[in-house]
């Protein structure tokens, strides 16, 4: 037989069904809408019967969707690691933190990531960041490096980096 199983029937429903409804617009308004919905109940059931297979679609398209979102993010950390590869420390003070990165020069994005994330930063009694000289300027207060990890870490970054 042609049509073997109940999934081949199925699909030759919905293609009759589409084809018989598009065949009738043209003459006869009732044998239309009956088709159409013909058309439309037999599209529910194709649909409810292959639900696990859409089911496994779905689930592979979320995975995929998962990989995108780590990819981005991973590239989104390798810009900030190589942004914080590039900082030199020019000057230190405690209490006072000159940085010099290229990736600042001239470049207004990289400026307002950096004032973005400096103004959420509330340890920081200042700072300033220049994009015409690629300098950003940190001011704190030198007692609180003790209660605060952000500072902690900045002034290890500074005494590691500082070349003077």
């Amino acid at each position: 037989m042609l049509l073997s199983n109940k999934r081949e029937r199925i699909n030759a429903g919905l293609l009759l069904s589409l084809l018989g409804n598009l065949a009738s617009l043209p003459f006869s308004r009732r044998y239309h809408i009956l088709l159409g919905s013909c058309l439309a109940m037999l599209s529910l059931f194709h649909t409810w019967q292959h639900r696990h297979h859409f089911a496994g679609m779905l689930k592979k398209e979320q995975e995929m969707m998962g990989w995108l979102n780590k990819y981005k993010n991973y590239m989104q950390t390798s810009r900030h690691s190589q942004f914080l590869q590039s900082l030199q420390v020019q000057h230190y003070l405690p209490g006072r933190i000159r940085l010099y990165s290229k990736h600042l020069l001239n470049s207004q994005s990289v400026a307002a990531e950096l004032n973005r994330l400096l103004t959420a930063a509330p340890e920081l009694a200042s700072f300033s960041v220049n994009t015409a000289t690629g300098s950003i300027l940190l001011q704190y207060t030198p007692e609180k490096v003790a209660d605060s990890p952000f500072l902690q870490e900045l002034e290890q970054f500074a005494l590691a980096h500082y070349r003077r």
